[in-house]
Formats: C-alpha cells, sequence, structure tokens
C-alpha cells in the first residue's frame, strides 16, 4: 500500500473513485474482505477449512508487500478492494472483493478493468486469477470478461502461480486472459514502424 495517495480516478461505469490504497486503508480493506467472504463462501467452503475471521490485519499488511491493492471508494467510504501482484512476467489478480450492498453496481468489473489496465502498463500481456471452484457466480463474472480455464498440466514456469495451477480444477480454478498491449501503446508502434518504411 502506498504511503501517500496517488490521485483518484472515477470510473464513470461504477460511479466510484478507484485509487492505489493508503497504509491507512488496511482496517478497512480487510473489513470488505471479511464481510464479502463471510457473506458469500461460509456456506461453500467446508467447515473444517472456514474461518473467521477470514484474514486479520497482518495479513492484509503482508499482501500488501506482494501486490498494489486498489479500492473503489464510494461517498468517502471503501467498498471494494483488489489487488495486483506480478510473478514471472504474468500479472496475479488477488482479492477482488466488493461489500454485498454494493454489488451488482458495476464496481468489480470497474476494479478488475483497472487492475487489467495497471498490468498492462507495467508491460504484461497475461492475468491470471484462482477462485474456489464451488464460487460458480465468481467463474462466470471471470469468463464474462475474457478469462478462460487453463489448461490442465500447464506450467507458467513460476512456483507462486504452478502451485496454484497444480491445484485446478480440483481445489481451485484458475483463469487467465491474454492483456493487449494500450491502444496508445499500439498506435505508437504503428506510427514507428510506417515512418521507418514498416
Amino acid at each position: 500500500m502506498a504511503d501517500t495517495g496517488c490521485s483518484d480516478r472515477t470510473d464513470p461505469r461504477a460511479g466510484a473513485a478507484i485509487r492505489e490504497a493508503r497504509v491507512e486503508d488496511a482496517p478497512r480493506i480487510l473489513d470488505v474482505i471479511n464481510t464479502t467472504n463471510k457473506a458469500f463462501y461460509e456456506e461453500i467452503v467446508p467447515p473444517d477449512r472456514y474461518r473467521e475471521p477470514f484474514l486479520a490485519l497482518e495479513d492484509v499488511q503482508a499482501e500488501s508487500r506482494r501486490m498494489t491493492f486498489y479500492v473503489s471508494v464510494q461517498n468517502g467510504r471503501i467498498v471494494g478492494v483488489v489487488g495486483l501482484g506480478t510473478a514471472g512476467g504474468v500479472g496475479i489478480v488477488g482479492r477482488l472483493y466488493v461489500l454485498p450492498g454494493s454489488q451488482r453496481k458495476g464496481i468489480g468489473a470497474a476494479l478488475l478493468a483497472h487492475a487489467e489496465d495497471e498490468a498492462r502498463r507495467r508491460g504484461l500481456r497475461e492475468i491470471v486469477v484462482w477462485t474456489d471452484p464451488k464460487a460458480t457466480w465468481a467463474v462466470s463474472f471471470y469468463r464474462r470478461r475474457g478469462y478462460r480455464e487453463i489448461e490442465p498440466g500447464i506450467a507458467f514456469g513460476d512456483p507462486h502461480i504452478d502451485a496454484r495451477a497444480r491445484q485446478h480444477p480440483d481445489t481451485l480454478v484458475v483463469l487467465r486472459k491474454s492483456l493487449s498491449p494500450p491502444s496508445g501503446a499500439a498506435r505508437l508502434r504503428f506510427y514507428s514502424s510506417s515512418r521507418n518504411g514498416g
């Protein structure tokens, strides 16, 4: 999490500002994750694996060293969060959660699009995400946005991602999406090649 805030970006699709999380946002991020996790995962996760709270503040702080968190803010309140990490040249979407009362308003889609845009800005060509196979709503959400399940036995060449891929499709569904370069970068390459006779 950033020590200082970066500029807010309002996403018209969701009517919310999306910005990089700040250190002081950690308790609210934790609340969004734990509230949403309880509302949707308590019933599908076996009792011996379900824990409440799902995460502790220390977990969020540790994860913020591996990924950048972005938050969706409506009326001064954080209502959604997504993390973006990188491993082996691949973007990793993590902790995409939107409070139950704020869902079905485009906030999750806007947060995911923001993470994808940031991955493109970082020069990444692919992004992955994983979720519980019983979370059919989550799998459907990602599929509608162009994510596809990985092929069995695929290896990404990164231990963090490959550990998840080995669990596919039994205990995790791992999905991937190719990222096209930002439209400005594509235009720049076209312009450069046409000037050089290409």
